[in-house]
């Protein structure tokens, strides 16, 4: 960790930074420097800073040392960008700030092999001594990977917040992971027992935990939005979600004369079954309608991302402020539509770029004889230009995608009654270094 900190006024010592929190906690609270807005009453807004140029040297610098260190270095880009966002991004002229670091990440990696890999290689063993019972030992090991899965998005949370401060106070959660877990696991079933129609209030639940467990400094957190806001917000996105794949489908199945659906039924109840050519044509157009369903709610992705990012910050109270988003579906669409027909401009590019290369290649080695030398540096400079063009859309997608739709999110978001958070005090300034250990392990993701 660095020995500066981010302060109310800029970097200061971890001594001063540790100082100051004594300081207040034993009851001698600092003037903290309003933010412009705070005295009026007026909405705060969020405001972010972060540059693309900036980013893009962090991408490519951490995408070059993972190949070289064979991908230990994720941990240690992960704590740069975040590092990244958070510095930039500012309520009114304070910035926040991140004091995590790349050896925690690891620890807590390290720490969670040590669960999992005796958890997979257990089911592995008892699949391969019951094979009768696979499927059973399946299950219940994907049960088990769900369960964990929940208690990580608690607990890297927890790392996140105890990582993050603003105003020199940090952020932190108190609760059980485990006892989330439980709540988490149990609600997800439901949701999917009930396809989906269950979310809006497991999703209220979920929240309301997490936000009455998060405190900055003395400051209680609290989650006020109610299933039926989320339910109407997203009754659109269900309708066509759910009613178009099954409309698509009853029409093609309709359309088919129902002679032919009775002969492919006797044709797969026999033993051997080889279609004609007009059940072949029925069986394809089903497989065809089904495969298009199933692009229908990956278009109606960026709708959901709206509809409940924007639920989920009007709904969150810390002490005596509010968060206030109107960030709208159709900012989402716009991100993701330039996104995807930058990258597919970029695609384009690339591909030709390979071909070219690919046939110089070739040339160079029939010019060459061949020889398995040649062999070898051809295959190497296939390899290494594959990871290159992964690598590069990667990039790419950080670039167009994730950091325009941060900075729109970002740019919805104001918050009101900011002074009441003028006279917070510090509490528990110590967290954990091993970083929550599963929950570090799977903590790849960036959020406030």
């Amino acid at each position: 960790m660095t020995d500066a900190v981010q302060g109310p006024w800029g970097q200061r010592s971890t001594a001063g930074a540790v100082a100051a929190a004594e300081t207040a906690a034993s009851g001698r609270v600092p003037i903290m420097p309003r933010a412009p807005g705070s005295q009026s009453g007026e909405p705060v807004r969020i405001g972010f800073s972060g540059l693309a140029g900036e980013l893009f040297g962090l991408l490519v610098k951490g995408f070059f040392l993972q190949l070289i260190t064979l991908g230990i270095y994720r941990f240690w880009l992960t704590t740069d960008i975040r590092r990244f966002y958070w510095s930039h991004t500012s309520v009114g002229t304070e910035a926040f700030a991140y004091t995590g670091t790349g050896m925690q990440l690891l620890k807590g990696f390290l720490f969670a092999l040590a669960i999992l890999v005796p958890l997979q290689a257990a089911g592995f063993f008892l699949a391969l001594g019951l094979p009768q019972a696979q499927w059973v030992v399946s299950i219940g090991l994907t049960f088990i990977l769900l369960f964990l899965g929940q208690y990580a998005v608690y607990a890297s949370r927890r790392y996140r917040l105890t990582r993050s401060s603003w105003r020199g106070l940090r952020l932190r959660m108190t609760g059980s992971a485990w006892r989330y877990a439980a709540k988490g696991f149990g609600l997800f079933v439901l949701v999917i027992l009930s396809l989906g129609i269950a979310y809006p209030w497991a999703a209220a639940v979920l929240e309301r935990i997490k936000m009455r467990e998060t405190f900055y400094g003395d400051a209680p957190g609290d989650f006020t939005g109610t299933p039926g806001e989320l339910l109407r917000g997203l009754a659109v996105v269900w309708a066509i979600g759910f009613g178009l794949p099954l409309i698509l489908i009853g029409a093609t199945v309709a359309s088919i004369p129902w002679d032919i659906w009775a002969n492919v039924l006797r044709g797969v109840l026999a033993d051997q079954y080889i279609p004609t050519g007009s059940e072949g044509l029925a069986i394809g157009a089903v497989i065809t309608a089904l495969s298009s369903s199933i692009f229908i709610p990956i278009l109606l992705y960026p709708a959901f991302q709206a509809v409940t990012f924007r639920w989920r910050m009007n709904g969150t109270r810390i002490g005596g402020a509010a968060l206030v988003s109107d960030f709208r579906i159709g900012s989402a669409y716009r991100v993701y539509a330039l996104g995807a027909l930058a990258m597919a401009g970029l695609g384009i590019v690339a591909s030709i770029f390979v071909g070219v290369a690919a046939g110089g290649l070739f040339f160079a080695s029939m010019a060459g004889g061949g020889g398995r030398a040649g062999g070898v540096l051809i295959l190497v400079l296939i390899v290494f230009g594959y990871l290159i063009l992964l690598g590069g859309f990667w990039i790419a997608k950080q670039l167009l995608i994730g950091l325009p739709l941060y900075r729109a999110k970002m740019a919805s978001l104001s918050v009101t009654n900011l002074a009441s958070l003028d006279s917070v005090r510090a509490r528990n300034v110590e967290a954990s270094a091993m970083g929550e250990g599963l929950g570090d392990a799977v903590d790849f993701g960036i959020g406030l």
